[in-house]
């Protein structure tokens, strides 16, 4: 068909705007966003006005929603897509609130989540126009390059110059945001532009831009599928194919015509259920020595190879959007087949090729049936027993916590977890129902998004693990107000050891026979000490209970449960774990 027979139908929509920032909320409002998540400064006063202004008259825009700290807005965003898979708009007051609100953006961007990520800037004239600079702040906050702090974890960057630009750049961002491999970009949007009054302006009812599909090489699909279909002992590692529930269930399917154990590695999302025979836990460290074709499917991270790796003869595939992770400085993991495509479309198209390979072996896949059987069941039976050793514990050991939330969940719950928090003692059977630490390690992000989860999942129940560090990253006064103001109860459960767990283990790694490990003595590590931080979550209006005792554990998550589910507040339970 010739580009001369092709009729597109353009709808457009006028605005009624009489600045440019009234003109900028129609506009994410026909682009589909709920929410304009904003900390705002004194660069938001046209958008202030134009908020206003479309209260008064009743016209639809985004809901504004004052986040009083950059670290928990763009967690909250963050969050909010998880649940929606929407992409969000988080705006903050110039350079400096990107600077606070950078974290968030690292973690976004490692864990391809799509915001629009903006803010204003100082303005230009010192006088006269119709901005100038007042008060002091506006010229100690001017940058040279103020997206240059952010741009190596943004997709795309750009300042508005124009109002008649305005459809033609915030088109771009949700173009870029949304193509993957998915990200954040940074839009700064100046004083000068969005007070500009603008005449009639009309704007498309749909975006003009249709998203790129990936699509695998069907060559090297058949030779993905004839290696497994010889392999002895194929593996599956995986730490983020469950950000799409449709990738679990082709995972599934591979899983099972293939008779292939899969391994979620440092999860960031609920990736295999793990009642499934092919699931075999959390590391690949138990076969790496063994298996003999390693599937590497949406994981940027698939062993640690100054610990373990696989033995040289094992043939790696790697798969994903970007299975190389391009955009990682440094990552030498071998790829001797590697297959470039949205993983449910790869592990599909393998599955096709594997289920009628003439090299199949129905008595191989048998065995590997067995063999996967017998080593899950021993897996469960270990974690069982993991967690009945500690019950008695005190201070407590972080399993049998974890035990107790496994208690209370169902179709209806979700977890956020930002601590190791033992997962393996908690169940999870659905895509969507978990949701690990970003690939970027900022701290804080935990209880924010699971405040952008409930706000998404009115009637959801969240739950957020948290360590006392991570907890007291996330600005929790901050995190507080949003859940009180914006009626959002969630449960916030603190593993309290009082320590910076991670620096210990990396010093005793390290140091084995070092000063610290021989005299358990760690500077910099310990907090010599514990907060009430169930008194923080009460100042907000909230139930907050310490737990030091192992046969309280359950009751106090039953009654903190009851609070958030009946009562519709917020609670938080501070439970006193082992100082390791």
């Amino acid at each position: 068909m010739t580009k001369a027979n092709v009729k597109f139908e353009v709808k457009t929509i006028k605005a009624t705007a009489e600045t440019t920032a009234q003109a900028y909320l129609e506009l994410l409002s026909l682009r589909g966003v709920d929410y304009f998540f904003a900390n705002a400064g004194t660069d938001f006063a046209s958008i202030v006005d134009a908020f206003a202004c479309s209260q008064a008259r009743g016209k639809e825009t985004p809901i504004p929603m004052l986040i009083p700290h950059e670290i928990p807005l763009v967690s909250i965003a963050h969050g909010y897509y998880l649940a929606t898979g929407k992409p969000q708009v988080a705006m903050v007051h110039v350079g400096v609130g990107t600077a606070n609100g950078l974290g968030g953006i690292m973690n976004a961007y490692r864990s391809r989540v799509p915001i629009i990520f903006s803010a204003g800037c100082t303005p230009v004239a010192e006088k006269g126009g119709s901005v100038f600079r007042v008060p002091f702040l506006h010229w100690g906050q001017e940058s040279f390059d103020q997206a240059g702090m952010v741009r190596e974890y943004v997709k795309w960057d750009y300042e508005l110059r124009d109002a008649f630009q305005l459809e033609t750049v915030v088109d771009r961002a949700f173009t870029i945001a949304l193509t993957e491999p998915k990200g954040p970009v940074y839009l700064v949007l100046p004083p000068e532009v969005m007070i500009s009054p603008v005449e009639e302006m009309e704007f498309s009812a749909q975006p003009r831009y249709d998203l790129p599909t990936f699509h695998p090489d069907p060559s090297k699909l058949q030779e993905a599928a004839g290696v497994l279909a010889r392999a002895k002992f194929p593996l599956v590692i995986t730490s983020s194919i469950g950000r799409a529930s449709s990738a679990v269930q082709a995972l599934m399917n591979l899983a099972e015509i293939g008779a292939v154990g899969v391994v979620s590695f440092n999860s960031e999302y609920m990736n295999f259920p793990y009642d499934h025979y092919c699931y075999q836990g959390l590391s690949p460290d138990p076969y790496l020595r063994e298996v003999d074709v390693i599937l590497v499917v949406d994981c940027d991270v698939p062993w640690y190879p100054g610990i373990v790796k696989p033995k040289e003869s094992a043939v790696i595939i790697q798969v994903g959007i970007d299975p190389l992770y391009s955009n990682y400085p440094l990552r030498g993991f071998p790829s001797d087949i590697t297959l470039q495509g949205d993983p449910a479309r790869v592990l599909s198209g393998i599955s096709g090729f594997l289920a009628r390979h003439p090299d199949k072996d129905e008595g191989l896949i048998e065995a590997r049936k067995t063999k996967l059987l017998v080593t899950h069941n021993a897996m469960l039976e270990s974690w069982d027993a993991e967690w009945r050793d500690v019950a008695d514990d005190k201070p407590l050991d972080f399993r049998w916590i974890s035990h107790n939330v496994a208690k209370i969940l169902d179709d209806n719950t979700f977890v956020v977890n930002e601590y190791d928090n033992g997962m393996h003692q908690q169940v999870y059977r659905h895509p969507g129902s978990y949701f690990g630490s970003p690939r970027a390690g900022y701290l804080g992000w935990g209880i924010g998004a699971a405040l952008g989860i409930k706000l998404a999942l009115k009637d959801g129940v969240v739950i957020v693990t948290v360590g006392d560090g991570s907890y007291m990253f996330s600005v929790p006064s901050a995190c507080h107000f949003v859940s009180n103001m914006y009626q959002l109860p969630i449960l916030i459960i603190v593993y309290n050891n009082q320590c910076w767990n991670a620096v210990k283990w990396s010093t005793r790694a390290l140091h084995p026979d070092g000063w610290a490990a021989r005299n358990n003595r760690f500077p910099l590590c310990d907090f010599n000490g514990t907060a009430d931080y169930e008194k923080i979550c009460e100042a907000f209006g909230g139930y907050g209970e310490r737990v030091t005792d192992p046969d309280q554990v359950e009751p106090s998550i039953k009654r903190a449960l009851y609070v958030v589910k009946h009562e519709k507040r917020q609670a938080l339970l501070n439970i006193i774990c082992k100082n390791p």
